[in-house]
């Protein structure tokens, strides 16, 4: 017996005005399980369905998010990016956290060097929330949060099988089948990816399988079971040194990464429960445990590491109705740990064995309400009690224990202009706690020698968007019938940045200048446009346009400005100078970024898509003294279905052989560094892959 009335997803509340065509009002904001009405939402989102991401074929997630206006994307290795949202974290390019919340079916997940874990055939939808989204996902959510849905178990039985081949010695398998029972459905998964990429030592090979069962107790409730285990074994691929090093050695034979080869087995699960009160309120609650451990190496082959990373947690939400006020409020309690040991790889001495400890106990709440037919107020607010440990095996002169409470909130209000077109405005907060090992750094430099010049407790990084932004339809009398919008401008703004005072990967032999501080401020500007056309014609199209300047607003870098007498990656022995970068732009970030598909459906089985994603130059280090080239790039998709069993599909990337870097980026901290210093990971060149899917 499935429920009639689906309040898992939202819970729809009764009100009568008819003016507005707003529909129901909802509370749409759930973090258990993700859905969007955005006929009432005050901030700028954008949503992915799962069968748009069929129709992509990924190879990364990147590849799906390209046409998300104001998404920037680092390449981290083969077929991983970091995302990075409204020009934050831009400057950070190497194991740090995005500033953008990973949340994988309601739990913000951590994940290695700000990469996402995620079997790319087992998505049902995509959210991006852009501008600061702490209120409702807490710690890191800076920028915003990026929300994936995974499939879950559908009253209808139905299996599917696919096959594909492709360059780079490229091969994936997928099978799944969703069973129905009458009350109950059963998901399963199964999937294979391997290839051995295009860098030298770019190799992945991820197996895995997954499944959700879901009882329907009665009527109004039901109970969901998910289990999913992954195993990936990935070597990055390797960036070369300088410009010359690029033209001549693009796939990087005989270089090595910072940190890479990982072997990772991660382990996903979790219960949840659903009940509907009558057809105003609706409780939720969920618990699940996540484990990630994985081996690596680091320090350019230096150390063998392992790392065990553990997440346990509950979340509990529950919906009711006033008249025209809908509430949601909701508990996050999260448990998370990490146990790291490090070796020589040479003789696999011991050098460090540390552990960490996360204590989350957070409430939330949300209220809706519809002041008037067309105007409709939403705000958020959640606090967060933060507790952490840095615990030192080996040295426990080096163990710290900071807590933090942090309050985070969203103001903003919807108003229907007609039926289908609204205006909306919103402010938001993110916010970042140090992590514990940057606090212990301080500290044992303190008790070293408490005259240093630097602090005991480090400040909470915070952000503050503003927006003001438009979406609905425009139906014209041409060739286009309908045209889907959604525009926004905004400014966020990034107070107390948490970094390095000589530079985040600088360790000075001066204690003022190597340990952790809030260095700055950074601020964004922008516009984002998406626009759409009715994909039932025969020609169609997607446009995401971003208009980006990220620039420091408060920042001073200790720099060096002699050359190190050791050489690198060595302990620095030069000397330093204070710099103001003040009104600099922020690295790595295009003022210009564009993202337009053309699609072409001559024939109702057959999908063409032409894609074109081009940015503008822009920075290598944050001194800009090394500026970028921009550079565009084609690709194209296309997809065939014989009858509603069989349909080939394929793609080629980088149709046109652009040679062009992937990414690029310099340490400022280096005065004498110039173009034949910068890390550069040419992109790869021209690539095609087919493949074949079977439904019944």
């Amino acid at each position: 017996m499935k429920k009639t009335i689906y309040f898992s997803a939202v819970c729809a509340l009764a009100i009568n005005l008819a003016a507005a065509d707003l529909g129901t009002i909802q509370v749409e904001s759930s973090t258990i399980d993700d859905k969007l009405d955005t006929k009432t939402e005050v901030s700028n989102v954008a949503v992915i369905s799962g069968k748009e991401v069929e129709e992509i074929n990924p190879k990364s997630l990147g590849d799906i998010l390209a046409g998300v206006p104001g998404v920037t994307l680092s390449n981290v290795g083969t077929g991983e990016v970091k995302i990075h949202i409204r020009g934050i974290d831009n400057q950070n390019y190497m194991g740090e956290k995005p500033g953008v919340a990973v949340v994988i079916d309601g739990v913000p997940v951590q994940e290695t060097a700000g990469r996402i874990n995620v079997d790319l055939d087992n998505i049902e939808s995509i959210k991006v929330i852009k501008g600061g989204a702490s209120y409702l996902y807490g710690n890191d959510a800076l920028a915003g949060a990026i929300v994936i849905t995974t499939k879950k178990p559908k009253g209808k039985s139905a299996s599917k099988i696919e096959g594909e081949v492709g360059s780079f010695n490229s091969k994936r398998i997928l099978a799944t089948t969703n069973q129905s029972f009458g009350n109950s459905a059963l998901q399963l998964q199964a999937s294979y990816r391997d290839t051995d990429g295009y860098w030298d030592d770019a190799y992945a090979t991820i197996k895995s399988a997954n499944g959700k069962y879901t009882y329907y107790i009665d009527d109004t409730s039901d109970v969901t079971v998910g289990l999913d285990y992954t195993n990936r074994k990935t070597g990055d691929g390797n960036s070369v040194s300088g410009t010359i090093e690029a033209e001549e050695n693009p796939k990087s034979v005989g270089e090595y990464s910072y940190t890479g080869y990982y072997d990772s087995d991660l382990i996903k699960g979790f219960v949840s429960y659903s009940k509907d009160f009558g057809e105003e309120s609706n409780l939720m609650l969920m618990l699940h445990k996540y484990r990630d451990d994985k081996s690596y190496k680091s320090a350019r082959l230096k150390y063998d590491a392992n790392e065990v990373w553990n997440q346990d947690g509950g979340k509990g939400e529950y919906r009711t109705a006033f008249g025209p006020l809908a509430v949601m409020g909701g508990v996050d309690l999260q448990r998370n740990t990490t146990d790291e040991l490090r070796y020589l790889a040479a003789d696999g001495t011991l050098t460090s064995d540390y552990e960490t400890k996360e204590a989350i106990n957070a409430v939330y709440t949300e209220f809706i309400l519809q002041v008037t037919e067309r105007l409709t107020t939403t705000f958020n607010f959640r606090y967060d009690y933060i507790g952490q440990e840095y615990i030192d095996n080996v040295d426990s002169t080096n163990n710290v224990s900071p807590t933090y409470k942090v309050p985070s909130y969203r103001a903003g209000l919807n108003y229907a202009l007609t039926s289908k077109n609204a205006l909306y405005v919103n402010f938001s907060t993110g916010f970042r706690t140090p992590t514990a090992y940057q606090t212990s750094v301080n500290n044992v430099a303190l008790a070293a020698d408490p005259s240093l010049d630097i602090p005991s407790e480090i400040g909470v990084e915070t952000t503050y968007n503003y927006e003001l932004g438009a979406r609905g339809q425009i139906k014209t009398n041409g060739r286009i019938e309908t045209l889907f919008y959604n525009a926004s401008i905004y400014q966020l703004d990034r107070k107390d940045y948490i970094g390095r005072i000589a530079g985040n990967y600088i360790t000075s032999d001066d204690e003022n200048e190597s340990n952790y501080d809030n260095v700055g401020d950074m601020q964004s500007r922008g516009f984002e446009l998406a626009m759409n056309s009715d994909r039932s014609r025969m020609f169609s199209f997607d446009l995401a346009y971003t208009y980006l300047d990220a620039v420091f607003t408060s920042y001073t870098l200790s720099q060096q400005i002699t050359e190190d007498p050791d050489g690198p990656y060595r302990p620095l022995t030069a000397t330093y100078e204070r710099k103001d970068l003040s009104g600099n732009r922020v690295p790595r970030t295009s003022k210009h970024m564009i993202d337009f598909t053309l699609h072409f459906k001559p024939v109702e089985a057959a999908l063409i898509s032409a894609e074109v994603y081009a940015k503008s130059s822009y920075y290598a280090d944050e001194a800009n003294a090394q500026e970028m080239p921009g550079y565009a790039v084609m690709n194209l998709r296309g997809e065939y279905r014989f009858n509603e069993m069989f349909e080939i599909f394929g793609r080629i990337d980088n149709l046109l052989n652009k040679n062009y870097y992937q990414f690029v980026n310099l340490n400022s901290s280096a005065l004498a560094d110039e173009k034949t210093d910068m890390t550069i990971r040419v992109a790869p060149p021209i690539a095609y892959y087919a493949g074949l899917r079977i439904r019944f």
